[in-house]
């Protein structure tokens, strides 16, 4: 299956474990789910990941920067935005 990029400023909905690839430049990402399971990994095969902390802030419910490498929402389908 293809690999979905996403885009900065763009609003975009998110599939549960789905992968997608996030831009090079350091981004603020931001989803009205505050309590969303993010993974970060350096693989589209998510073989060592990282959870995104995502807390509450300025912009919306939930917020976190990000920046390279692929991404995944494990607890359900989520709207994220990107502000670079």
């Amino acid at each position: 299956m293809p690999i979905t990029l996403l885009s900065i400023g763009i609003p975009q909905a998110i599939v549960q474990n789905q992968v997608y690839a996030l831009p090079a430049k350091k981004c603020l990402l931001m989803t009205d789910v505050a309590a969303a399971t993010i993974q970060h990994s350096t693989t589209e095969a998510f073989t060592s990941n990282v959870a995104v902390n995502i807390s509450t802030g300025t912009y919306g419910p939930g917020q976190a920067e990000i920046a390279g490498g692929f991404i995944r929402c494990t607890s359900g389908n989520i709207n994220i935005i990107l502000k670079a």
